[in-house]
């Protein structure tokens, strides 16, 4: 009995299970170990596990945000009592460190903060066993516990103040429903619709409080408490009150947009400034003081230990007596939470578990051909707590399909906290639609069924490329949504490296670079957070590059134009979207009707059309973004701003190339029918003017003949 870490597939763990099989070890999970509860606020079953550290998570979190917070007043010119208190590993044990908060109180109490300070107020998100561990530090201290509206009365109250304010934060502190004002939140609507809501965070609650404890569940349906651009927006307006951050729920990039990365026991807060966007290791008053260690239960090891023990022993009895026995009768005597916590017995992956067999059986799958008929089925929810994944294979195999794992993401559980998994399968069916169609739609409905696991589907038919009537239509793009992305760069030229860059910013997606030359292509792809350099000669077709495009979701080609052609004619037959960086020619133009009937975006973005198509497309799209209507756009490509002016001799002409003119839905094309000499040094265009640009110019210059 053990965390095995194999119940999710891990790939590193697989050998692992095998050998226990191999031998017929009987395999526990503590992971496993929990009971069905009720959630209230929506009326269904969650799983509950019963050998957990949340609340010393909590516990942990709080002595560390205590000691941010010292920190980021010291760097503003307070010094204040928390600066004494130490990382929560520092001390004895739980009752010393308790000792020491109430030290801290005590002395806030008698001498109070500093006089110009504001009134400190604390607001915690959450209500599971992380906050409660979180408000078990802070009650310590001498404090109240305050409304939201009652902090906001307070915060121009004089000092000194000889205690601390805390707010619990409820949902409908935290959204509301887009578009209403005053209508009461349903919790339970929220929950199920979450796209329907907006944050109310910013606005709300982080204006008046100085320190935000995070123990809520987040995930990216949900919108986030505090994004970067809100916090940016709350210093352009002079409110810099908020002084830190203590993420115990640890979502990098999540609910706290700016709790960029994980911190460390050892360098457990960093700064981020919100005018720039930047973060630092130095605590400064610039910035925001923001902890995110990721590991805290580890700093009371103790009694993280104690409670663990305390939880698994009653379990424990029974488990000696029953727990290992060929015979199913003494087996089945085992409490419904152990049993349902046993993975391997008598040399098999139990009922439970059997989905696990077909992640161990991954490296060795044979693959079916992908121009086949198939459905590609992207899942996201608590897979493995739920029994979900087992549900949804038992319901494969049932109607005699077959299916390949495409990807497992595992989303670790991060101070007690779950996050969620994605799965996402290859299913085929031998040519008969009716059974991928039933699989659709019993994946659904176990999707609503089985509640604890607050899953969501998404799904790509390759039958709709194959002319096959279906309700709606999906692009291999916009179903993939936020799986883990590959991205193949065929180029290892001096502009692939800032591609390679931006495209790989994200640990979720794998940025493949491939080069005749080893060296130019490992240059390259270390400029990407997941990175790799493949060679492979890229001059003419071959089965090296035809593996390399089948594996990615997009192709991007900086190669030189001539052999675009090459590479588009492989995506074509793949199925794989293309961008280049060229202009268009006839050749590629010739691959048009042939990519419509493949459903594959070919896409040329040559350097001045294309940036000046997208920054319109950013333009419009924030306007509609807005509730506005384009009536008309304009537009000079390659046009420079009042930064990068343009210098020419007094007798220098140039040639106007061919402007548009988007008017009412019809595009009006603008010959270089004249000859303009400029009479100006320079071309003082702003870009916010996009619009107005045009005439800008014109009054700049003369009619020549």
């Amino acid at each position: 009995m053990f965390f095995s870490h194999v119940i999710k597939g891990q790939p590193e763990n697989m050998e692992l299970l095998k050998s226990i099989l191999d031998k017929n070890i009987q395999l526990f999970d503590y992971e496993a170990i929990a009971e069905d509860v009720k959630d209230h606020s929506t009326g269904k079953l969650k799983k509950k596990r019963l050998v957990a550290f949340g609340k010393y998570a909590g516990i942990a979190g709080m002595i560390e945000t205590l000691q941010c917070l010292g920190r980021r007043l010291l760097a503003s010119g307070y010094s204040t009592p928390f600066l004494n208190c130490s990382p929560a590993y520092i001390y004895y044990d739980l009752d010393d460190a308790k000792r020491s908060i109430e030290g801290l109180g005590t002395r806030i109490k008698s001498d109070g903060l500093p006089m110009s300070l504001e009134p400190l107020v604390f607001a915690f998100t959450g209500s599971g066993n992380v906050t409660k561990g979180a408000l078990e530090i802070f009650e310590l201290l001498p404090h109240k516990m305050i409304t939201l509206e009652e902090a906001k009365r307070i915060k121009s109250a004089p000092g000194p103040h000889n205690c601390v304010y805390g707010v619990m934060v409820e949902q409908k502190d935290i959204v509301k429903k887009i578009g209403s004002e005053e209508e009461a939140l349903d919790v339970k609507h929220y929950r199920e619709n979450p796209s329907e809501y907006e944050s109310i965070f910013a606005t709300n609650v982080a204006p008046v409080c100085n320190v935000i404890v995070n123990g809520i569940y987040w995930d990216e349906r949900y919108p986030r408490l505090l994004t970067k651009a809100e916090m940016s927006d709350l210093y352009k307006n002079g409110n810099k009150s908020l002084f830190a951050v203590g993420d115990i729920s640890c979502d990098v990039n999540g609910s706290i947009e700016f709790l960029q990365h994980t911190t460390t026991i050892d360098k457990p807060f960093f700064s981020w400034n919100p005018s720039t966007n930047q973060a630092s290791d130095e605590i400064s008053e610039d910035g925001v003081a923001v902890m995110g260690v990721d590991i805290l239960p580890t700093e009371l090891s103790v009694e993280s230990s104690k409670h663990f023990g305390d939880a698994l022993l009653p379990l424990l009895k029974q488990l000696i007596v029953d727990g290992y026995s060929e015979n199913d009768k003494n087996y089945n005597k085992l409490p419904q939470e152990l049993a349902n916590a046993c993975i391997a017995r008598n040399g098999s992956l139990t009922p439970n578990f059997d989905y696990i067999k077909a992640l161990m059986q991954r490296p060795a799958m044979i693959h079916h051909d992908t121009g086949t008929p198939h459905i590609l089925l992207r899942i996201k929810g608590h897979l493995f707590d739920s029994g979900l994944i087992n549900q949804i294979l038992d319901v494969i195999e049932r109607l005699d399909c077959h299916f390949e794992v495409e990807e497992c993401a595992v989303k670790p559980t991060v101070n007690g906290v779950a996050h969620k998994s994605v799965l996402m399968l290859r299913v085929f069916a031998d040519g008969d639609g009716q059974k991928l169609d039933g699989v659709i739609k019993k994946v659904d409905m176990l999707l609503h069924l089985i509640d604890s696991a607050e899953a969501s589907m998404q799904h790509f038919d390759s039958r709709l490329q194959s002319g096959t009537p279906q309700d709606s239509a999906q692009t291999k793009a916009s179903v993939l949504g936020e799986h883990e992305k590959r991205v193949l760069i065929l180029g290892a030229g001096k502009v692939a490296g800032s591609c390679a860059e931006y495209l790989g910013r994200s640990t979720s997606t794998t940025v493949a670079v491939a080069s005749m030359f080893e060296d130019d292509a490992m240059a390259v792809a270390k400029n990407a957070a997941r990175g790799k350099a493949v060679t492979c000669d890229l001059s003419q077709p071959g089965e090296k590059l035809r593996g390399l495009i089948e594996q990615a979701d997009v192709v991007v080609s900086l190669l030189p134009a001539p052999l675009h052609p090459m590479v588009a004619e492989e995506c074509i037959s793949l199925k794989t979207d293309l961008v280049t960086a060229s202009y268009e020619s006839d050749d590629m133009k010739a691959l048009h009707s042939r990519c419509s009937e493949a459903g594959v975006v070919l896409n040329e973005v040559g350097l001045d059309p294309g940036m000046d198509h997208m920054s319109a497309m950013k333009i419009i799209d924030d306007v509609h973004a807005r509730g506005g209507e384009i009536t008309s756009f304009s537009s000079v490509c390659g046009g420079k701003n009042s930064s990068c002016c343009i210098r020419f001799s007094p007798e220098q002409r140039i040639i106007i190339l061919p402007c548009f003119l988007l008017s009412q839905g019809s595009l009006l094309p603008k010959p270089p029918t004249t000859l303009y000499s400029i009479n100006s040094a320079g071309l003082p265009w702003v870009s916010s003017e996009l619009a107005k640009t045009p005439q800008h110019f014109l009054e700049m210059a003369t009619p020549s003949t």
